[in-house]
C-alpha cells in the first residue's frame, strides 16, 4: 500500500521495517540561523528515507509537534494494514 509523506514522497508501508523516533539533529550546516529536527523509515530492502524540518529555535515545539503527528499518522496507517 502506498502512503504519501506531507513532502510529497511516498513510500511502499508494505516495505516499512521500522520507524525511528524523532530527534533533534542540531544546526543546520546550510544556515546559520536554522536547526533541523527528523527521524527515519527503514525499509526491508535496507534504504533509509529520512522525513525532516528545518526551524528557528523558537519554532521548535512547532516542528517537533508536526513531525510527531506525521510519524503517528504512518504508525495509523501501519497498523491498519495487519
Amino acid at each position: 500500500m502506498k502512503y504519501k509523506l506531507k513532502d510529497g514522497r511516498e513510500i511502499d508501508l508494505n516495505k516499512v521495517y521500522e520507524l525511528s523516533v524523532v530527534r533533534d539533529e542540531g544546526m543546520d550546516k546550510k544556515s546559520i540561523n536554522l536547526s533541523k529536527i527528523a527521524f527515519s523509515i527503514r525499509l526491508n530492502d535496507g534504504q533509509s528515507i529520512k522525513v525532516e524540518k528545518s526551524y528557528h529555535y523558537s519554532d521548535w515545539a512547532q516542528a517537533k509537534m508536526e513531525l510527531d503527528q506525521e510519524r503517528a499518522d504512518i504508525l495509523n496507517a501501519l497498523s491498519k494494514l495487519q
